[in-house]
């Protein structure tokens, strides 16, 4: 692996860390105002004085709901997510992850996707991404 493939491996693992084990399951907002309560203990914080936090991991997330809002990039950034979100677990399971949600794909196309999100984050951290070379 190159230095800058693992520059960009670097950031999707401490996003994945971040990210995931919902955390942040209800990205976007929240499902109720008596959610919002229970969650925060009173009122949501409204900002005031506070300076939101912006760590290297939101930017990967960034980068990641953008490619999601792109006419064909919502597969790469569901692969993207069932791959770093859920370290570990068997191609199988991951692939049955996105059955669930209506996505059929084969493992090649898995990484297929894989390959697309990666670009695209790339891209969008400003990190330079090398393909893999092949072995002869």
């Amino acid at each position: 692996m190159t230095r800058r493939n693992r520059d960009l491996e670097n950031r999707l693992e401490e996003w994945g860390r971040e990210y995931g084990g919902g955390k942040y399951e209800d990205i976007g907002a929240l499902k109720s105002w008596l959610g919002s309560m229970v969650k925060w203990g009173g009122r949501a914080p409204t900002g005031l004085g506070q300076v939101p936090l912006n760590t290297a991991a939101d930017e990967v997330q960034e980068a990641i709901d953008a490619l999601a809002k792109q006419a064909h990039g919502k597969l790469p950034a569901l692969v993207i997510r069932c791959e770093y979100l859920t370290p570990g677990q068997p191609i199988y399971s991951k692939l049955q992850r996105l059955r669930r949600v209506g996505e059929s794909i084969q493992r090649v196309g898995y990484y297929q996707h894989l390959r697309i999100a990666r670009v695209h984050v790339a891209a969008w951290l400003r990190i330079s991404y090398d393909e893999e070379e092949k072995a002869a």
